[in-house]
């Protein structure tokens, strides 16, 4: 039977692992290499990207899985569901900060096997709550889905000022992904080599070749629909890392791009040192 999807299970525990592991295969799920950390764990996104990540709380390392959480929706939009011994209110409600797909204690997964190895916990429910619930996540994605872009339409100018210009002028102007160099919400250089602030609700972005185009979103909204070349830096930028637009780093805090400098700023280093990871040795 065809693979269905490909399930990252972030386990501290090796034997916790191949038991879920089992239960995946057993229908019909790719399951990634066994990851007991957050940094093992993207190192695993960045060679494979997975369809839904299984996520323990208590993981090995600095930090636990309620930071990865973090990234997973904020950075790679990736849906996920905690698994984890750590039942109280108090780990669930700050869990659900981190917007998770589901929340599943372990006890509530049959995770012993005929020779007890692993969890003896009662009351042992039926692997079908696990199961169902990774069905529904994944149909949940499939419905939602939005279809692969190659590029966006930039606007010529601010829509308020487009809507006074002649009808059989173009204004919007399709750009691919690829010819992007990065988008800000740091004034610009007009028309009149004058500096301007955006106006609200506006970003725009530069391409190889010196045009600039504008967008109605902010970086966060279009921090989603991007691809992985894209990664945001600081809270201004969000920059082109594709190897032939990437010139180097400078002194682990700033990337040139185009010729130009970019700061990175520390929020942000984890994952951008994951990005450039991704695309070079």
């Amino acid at each position: 039977m065809k693979t269905k999807a490909h399930i990252l299970v972030v386990e501290d525990k090796a034997l916790i692992y191949k038991r879920l592991k089992m239960i995946l295969k057993e229908h019909h799920y790719s399951v990634d290499d066994y990851a007991p950390s957050v940094e093992e764990a993207i190192g695993n996104i960045n060679k494979k990207r997975p369809d839904l990540v299984l996520l323990d709380i208590d993981l090995q390392g600095e930090h636990n899985g309620i930071y990865l959480g973090n990234l997973l929706k904020k950075e790679y939009n990736i849906p996920f569901i905690y698994v984890t011994d750590l039942d109280d209110d108090q780990t669930f409600y700050e869990s659900l900060q981190t917007k998770h797909d589901d929340f599943i204690p372990k006890k509530d997964i049959n995770l012993t096997e005929e020779e007890p190895i692993v969890i003896q916990t009662k009351p042992h429910l039926d692997k079908k709550r696990l199961i169902r619930s990774i069905q529904t996540i994944l149909q949940k994605q499939t419905e939602n889905q939005q279809p692969l872009r190659e590029g966006i339409m930039g606007l010529i100018g601010y829509l308020e000022d487009i809507k006074e210009l002649d009808k059989s002028r173009v204004t919007r102007v399709p750009v691919k992904y690829e010819d992007i160099i990065f988008f800000t919400v740091k004034p610009f250089i007009n028309e009149n080599e004058k500096e301007e602030t955006l106006r609200a609700n506006y970003l725009w972005f530069k391409t190889r070749n010196g045009e600039y185009f504008f967008l109605k979103t902010s970086l966060r909204d279009i921090q989603k629909t991007l691809p992985y070349y894209f990664v945001r830096i600081n809270e201004s930028y969000i920059v082109n890392i594709a190897p032939d637009v990437l010139k180097g780093r400078i002194n682990g805090s700033r990337l040139s791009i185009q010729n130009q400098e970019f700061t990175i700023k520390n929020t942000y280093k984890e994952e951008v040192k994951s990005r450039l990871e991704h695309f070079y040795y």
